[in-house]
């Protein structure tokens, strides 16, 4: 569902939106829960999605990366958690597993790039959706 522009944030203040292809795009969302570093499960339209955030990686549980892949973990659900969520699309809409592919924010974040400034999450390129990439890149020095 595409929020009505009256009830669209002013992200104006958020640094690094403008990466972003069209802002007008939005769906507007409800947190459900905190999947793992880059994922999450949203309510859109009254119904749950698996959402990935596009352009990054974090760590896995099932790896040598455990401990990282918690701190991860931990940082997404103090970005997230209780917060209405506002995705946007680059070019595709799921990956192979079928969750949504999104640049998310918050009233105060953009998740996607908060993730990779404070070291919890990678820049990766995942053509077509590569729009924020060289943002990531650079966040990550």
């Amino acid at each position: 569902m595409t929020a009505p522009e009256e009830q669209i944030p002013d992200y104006s203040d958020l640094e690094g939106i403008g990466c972003i292809p069209d802002l007008a795009d939005v769906e507007e969302a409800k947190m459900v829960r905190v999947i793992d570093g880059d994922s999450i499960e949203v309510l859109l339209d009254g119904e749950k999605f698996e959402v990935r955030y596009i352009g990054i990686n974090t760590p896995e549980y099932y790896s040598d990366e455990r401990d990282a892949a918690i701190k991860a973990t931990d940082a997404n659900k103090k970005l997230v958690a209780g917060k209405t969520i506002y995705m946007f699309r680059d070019h595709s809409n799921t990956d192979n597993y079928g969750r949504l592919l999104r640049y998310v924010l918050t009233d105060d974040a953009f998740v996607n790039l908060e993730l990779v400034r404070e070291g919890f999450a990678k820049a990766r390129e995942y053509p077509p959706d590569t729009a924020c990439h060289e943002l990531f890149e650079k966040a990550a020095q």
